[in-house]
């Protein structure tokens, strides 16, 4: 029971779907189902009636562009939640791998460890400005020491300077010999990790779906739906005003999905939660910061 009332719940629901982005469209396509019906209906323009209309535009090729439409939207919003998966399973372990190899021998130490284990959660929440085209917010200024936060202002991608801050820090541990030549290495490598990431999330925004495809297609469902009402008035009559809504909002819907998901960094209803993703990857370091406060490794402690 439970089980149909969340069916017909989601299948009402006015929340994520595209009834707002279509209904000019269906609307605009009814109002001329409407004028060609009355006209019909008068009996002084019974030649509206034109059957053969539904060869112009076979539905199955209709159908075949809307399919391929939203497949390839669908294959870039599947990919942005796997890069966005990878980011967090990649942070996870940067942060791990940093906090428990990096030996220390002060307080100092300690605070400037746990500062960059921050900065990567301060990635995530670039990554995602940067992905939105939106500059330093107020999250990113609670995760950056003043300088970082003044020098991030002025950079073009802030995700990419924030990574060299922490391949800065690595470097420098070597050098202190805190780490070994295969943890800096190992470490090294989930950093290179979450700069691929990075690329394929730009890859995802920075190429679009052909113009000409999408200009195309919505050409084709314009004559489509325009054309429905001469084929159909004949035999529904009044009819044909609703039964015309009922395809157009089909067909525009699903064009209207596409178009949606193609991008899925965004701020729609079903785009990426990245805000949610950066928040659940800085609680997993604070988390982590904060169970191994007392059980750091320290230079003394190793020798």
């Amino acid at each position: 029971m439970n089980n149909d009332n969340n069916w017909f719940k989601l299948a009402l629901s006015f929340r994520g779907s595209v009834i707002r982005d279509i209904k000019y469209q269906v609307a605009v396509t009814m109002i001329i189902a409407l004028i060609i019906t009355v006209l019909y209906e008068g009996g002084k323009y019974t030649g509206l009636s034109q059957p053969t209309l539904a060869g112009l535009i076979p539905g199955i090729v209709l159908g075949l562009l809307l399919v391929f439409r939203t497949n390839t939207a669908y294959d870039r919003f599947w990919e942005g939640w796997q890069v966005g998966g990878m980011t967090i399973f990649t942070g996870r372990n940067l942060s791990r791998q940093i906090w428990m190899n990096i030996l220390v021998k002060s307080f100092e130490d300690q605070e400037k460890k746990a500062y960059h284990l921050r900065l990567i959660a301060a990635f995530f929440v670039a990554m995602t400005q940067h992905l939105r085209r939106e500059g330093v917010d107020d999250r990113l200024k609670s995760l950056l020491a003043p300088e970082h936060y003044l020098e991030l202002q002025n950079v073009s991608n802030m995700p990419l300077r924030i990574t060299q801050w922490i391949g800065i820090y690595l470097a420098q541990q070597y050098n202190l010999k805190h780490i070994d030549s295969i943890q800096f290495a190992a470490i090294n490598r989930l950093l290179d990790q979450l700069v691929e990431c990075l690329s394929r999330c730009e890859r995802i925004l920075n190429a679009p779906i052909p113009r000409a495809y999408s200009i195309h297609l919505r050409q084709l469902l314009i004559l489509y739906c325009f054309a429905l009402p001469f084929q159909m008035v004949k035999d529904l009559h009044w009819w044909t005003v609703l039964a015309v809504g009922v395809v157009a909002f089909a067909l525009f819907g699903i064009e209207a999905i596409g178009l949606e998901i193609e991008n899925p960094f965004g701020y729609d209803p079903n785009d990426i939660p990245l805000d949610n993703l950066c928040r659940k990857l800085h609680n997993d370091i604070e988390e982590l910061i904060a169970a191994h406060q007392d059980a750091m490794p320290t230079v003394s402690e190793s020798e």
